[in-house]
């Protein structure tokens, strides 16, 4: 079984010649060694491929034998193309092209993992997101009196674009295991992937986590006022009460009838950890 065309790799024609092979080795060598690219696992793994590739290549019989496997491989996945000259230009333009961006993506994935490495790259993506996700979190329940909504925004496009740049750093490793490979599979599918579970799945996380945190902070950290004022406004009711000075209106669920009789059957229960967390309660 043929893993890695090695011509391809070293980006010289198909069976090319011996001393082709060895100047092409020796000039890639000099950019992708292990002491030109410390602390890159992904250079020294481009490395150590290329080099079974040279020592392959070196050996005249195991030349022999795996241009035979080479050889056969291509005939075979080609050759059901082979009906007509026009077809098989567009063909050989679609190949040349492929190429080009697969040689492109190992060249930029290396360089990058030069100048900042994948898991680094990762381990920021994921922070910027868990920003995000804290910055709403912190500020889900905010006072409606202060309009603080906009550091909710704020954090979900944060959180958003930590998503995407870790389903990006997904795609680019994934690209650059496949460039590497004979045969070149899609990769772009664990990257949309992990984004569309990301995308979905953390506002599930989000609504469980604020539940969570309501009614832990209402049922260990909390205490009692009074109605200040309440309303209804577009078939929602809306409750106000003060607490160390400051005026908080809050949003209820709950179906109540408003009357002056309101103010003595119903009471906030508030967190004291953070007042803007409430709910309104019915006095026995």
């Amino acid at each position: 079984m043929v893993e890695h065309d090695f011509y391809k790799l070293m980006q010289i024609p198909l069976l090319s010649p011996y001393q082709d092979i060895k100047k092409r080795y020796y000039e890639l060598a000099l950019l992708y060694h292990p002491d030109k690219n410390p602390k890159n696992k992904d250079a020294e793994e481009y490395f150590k491929i290329l080099t079974q590739g040279y020592n392959i290549l070196n050996d005249p019989e195991k030349k022999k034998e795996y241009d035979d496997l080479l050889e056969n491989y291509y005939s075979r996945k080609n050759q059901h193309f082979e009906k007509g000259r026009s077809r098989q230009d567009i063909r050989d333009r679609i190949k040349r092209n492929r190429e080009r961006e697969r040689q492109n993506i190992i060249t930029d994935y290396l360089e990058a993992e030069n100048t900042f490495s994948h898991k680094y790259r990762m381990v920021l993506s994921v922070m910027v997101a868990l920003s995000g996700f804290l910055i709403c979190y912190n500020h889900w329940y905010v006072n409606l009196i202060a309009m603080d909504n906009l550091y909710n925004i704020a954090g979900f496009i944060i959180c958003i674009t930590g998503c995407y740049f870790i389903a990006n750093n997904i795609y680019r490793k994934d690209a650059y295991k496949s460039a590497i490979q004979i045969d070149n599979r899609r990769f772009d599918k664990r990257a949309v992937k992990t984004f569309l579970t990301l995308f979905f799945g953390l506002p599930i996380i989000f609504t469980l986590l604020v539940s969570l945190t309501a009614y832990i902070q209402l049922s260990y950290f909390s205490d009692f006022t009074v109605i200040e004022s309440i309303n209804n406004q577009n078939g929602k009711v809306y409750y106000e009460y003060t607490i160390d000075h400051e005026k908080i209106l809050r949003q209820t669920d709950i179906e109540i009838e408003i009357n002056n009789d309101v103010y003595a059957h119903y009471r906030v229960k508030y967190s004291t950890l953070n007042p803007n967390i409430s709910e309104l309660e019915k006095i026995d």
